[in-house]
């Protein structure tokens, strides 16, 4: 696993979480989909799913086939790999802990759906022990979830290394009431989907990924609401489709003027503050520069390789 290990150790060392622009879902009873992984060079995250993607009847192929995956194939893949568990309430909890805890390397992220309590949180820490150090991103799928959300990462964080929520929008819809599927638009989630974003910017690492969009084939929808999240402060999308993953690299990725913009901040700023000493400063001869500025600067570094 060397290759996914060493992203992992940028993002360690520097204190920044790694781009998950696309986050694509892969199911893990389906091994011929898991073998086509080291054709899709342009994904941030891959995400080998053992739950919403796998029939309640192929739980433990899909179990059997990440554990083969992680064990011999993994180190062909330069990006990271992560794996989908099952909700702690279910009852393929203990099966997927065991699986964890039995292979022979860590995963670069773990990733846990439908976490609606901080007790859920606590017995996940406690099963899977202190021997590794996990990454986390979590799921943010229900009406209680959502509310107390805070509590919830505010425990995550102190259990793990917290990294990312992802919006389940059709499990929160479901959960709310929302009649139908939602428009096109998902104008019936704007608040959830705003207050998710809101709630991660209060922790360093957490970076808010946003909902899937179901239909694959319509890929000028895909980017219009990628476009859309990634202006309401999202960091990443669900893919379920390789072709869904340019449109949404393309929409999480700062422009080449943006970039430009923010190196030439951080290298102003901390000549600034190395030749000056003081907070505020004025570049390029109109912009006030402070603290949220600079932070906003890094946030568009960190989204770049």
């Amino acid at each position: 696993m060397a290759a996914a290990a060493t992203l992992r150790q940028v993002g360690a060392y520097f204190g920044r979480s790694l781009p998950r622009r696309a986050v694509l879902t892969v199911p893990s009873s389906d091994w011929k989909k898991l073998t086509k992984l080291t054709t899709f060079t342009n994904t941030d995250c891959v995400v080998l799913d053992l739950e919403d993607g796998v029939a309640e009847t192929a739980k433990k192929l899909a179990r059997e086939n990440i554990f083969r995956y992680l064990n011999e194939s993994v180190s062909k893949i330069n990006r990271e790999i992560c794996v989908r568990i099952n909700a702690v309430s279910s009852n393929h909890i203990n099966d997927d802990v065991k699986l964890l805890k039995d292979l022979s390397t860590s995963i670069d992220c773990l990733f846990v759906p439908k976490v609606d309590t901080v007790d859920e949180m606590k017995w996940l820490a406690d099963r899977l022990g202190s021997n590794r150090q996990y990454n986390l991103v979590l799921y943010c799928e229900s009406a209680r979830s959502l509310v107390d959300l805070r509590s919830i990462l505010t425990t995550a964080s102190s259990l793990f290394s917290l990294q990312g929520v992802v919006f389940g929008s059709d499990d929160f819809s479901a959960d709310v009431g929302i009649n139908g599927r939602y428009s096109l638009d998902a104008v019936e989630l704007t608040y959830a989907r705003q207050k998710l974003v809101t709630i991660c910017r209060l922790f360093e690492n957490a970076q808010p990924i946003d909902m899937v969009y179901i239909n694959f084939k319509d890929l000028d929808g895909l980017k219009k609401q990628s476009e859309q999240g990634a202006a309401w402060g999202f960091t990443g999308k669900q893919v379920i489709h390789p072709q869904q993953v340019p449109i949404v690299q393309a929409a999480f990725s700062p422009s080449e003027s943006s970039t430009t913009w923010a190196k030439e901040l951080i290298e102003a700023y901390e000549k600034h503050e190395k030749e000056e000493g003081k907070g505020a400063f004025t570049f390029r001869g109109q912009t006030m520069v402070d603290k949220p500025l600079l932070r906003r600067a890094r946030h568009i570094l960190n989204m770049t390789r």
